[in-house]
């Protein structure tokens, strides 16, 4: 059975890379053309784009532990980083983008960190209402925990959903309305983040939008058993 999963996700990877060297090429067609009518056209590459990524993150998903790099961090740049690649779809739904509070370093991995942003900032952009605001707000709690939330105005999640959102394949009831969720982007970031030591919590009420808080702790499982490179780090 172990076999059988390492070769279809061998299988998987393959044709992952097969298919981005296609999506590379329009890319770089898209950013030649100065229509008014190709930002909709980004923005559908961006979504397609955004599942072949995911889906090339699953299959590494097994051997998390041994596709880590660990450094010093700053949370807002972390943040910023995703906002920049998801742009054209903020655009497209004219959002503002907001980014309070004080930034904080965290010692994580970039590339899985970036994954569990993305993930959340992917559900933020899908049920926002056009024309509102996303904000990325971040602290120190007098434990020294630092957090980052990440804001939206959208129509928030139901109470009877809120138990099971971190479930795989559970879509919840604006899932089913907007017919645009697979169940697996915040199954995805609870799993990984549960890997390198990050606290997920959600805050929502109906109509008054979610809190997504991601709570980096200064002692993790993560950085405990890492704790040796951790330690030469430079700060």
């Amino acid at each position: 059975m172990k076999e059988a999963q390492l070769i279809e996700n061998d299988f998987t990877a393959s044709w992952i890379h097969e298919i981005k060297t296609p999506l590379t090429a329009m890319k770089l067609i898209i950013d030649t053309q100065s229509n008014p009518d190709i930002s909709k056209i980004e923005t559908e590459w961006l979504r397609i784009h955004l599942l072949v990524e995911r889906q090339l993150y699953m299959t590494r998903l097994p051997a998390l532990e041994s596709d880590y790099v660990l450094e010093r961090l700053s949370v807002q740049r972390l943040a910023i980083e995703e906002i920049h690649e998801l742009a054209p779809w903020c655009m497209e739904k004219n959002l503002a983008v907001n980014i309070e509070g004080n930034d904080a370093a965290v010692v994580t991995d970039r590339k899985w960190c970036r994954f569990i942003i993305r993930q959340i900032l992917t559900n933020a952009i899908k049920y926002s209402p056009s024309d509102t605001s996303l904000t990325f707000r971040t602290a120190v709690t007098e434990q020294e925990n630092i957090y980052l939330d990440i804001i939206d105005e959208g129509p928030g999640i139901q109470p009877h959903d809120l138990p099971r959102i971190f479930d795989k394949g559970f879509t919840g009831g604006n899932g089913r309305i907007h017919n645009a969720a697979t169940g697996l982007g915040l199954y995805l970031a609870q799993t990984v983040a549960a890997k390198i030591g990050i606290t997920l919590q959600v805050h929502s009420s109906q109509s008054q939008g979610t809190t997504m808080r991601l709570t980096f702790t200064d002692s993790n499982a993560f950085e405990t058993v890492r704790r040796g490179q951790a330690d030469h780090i430079p700060l």
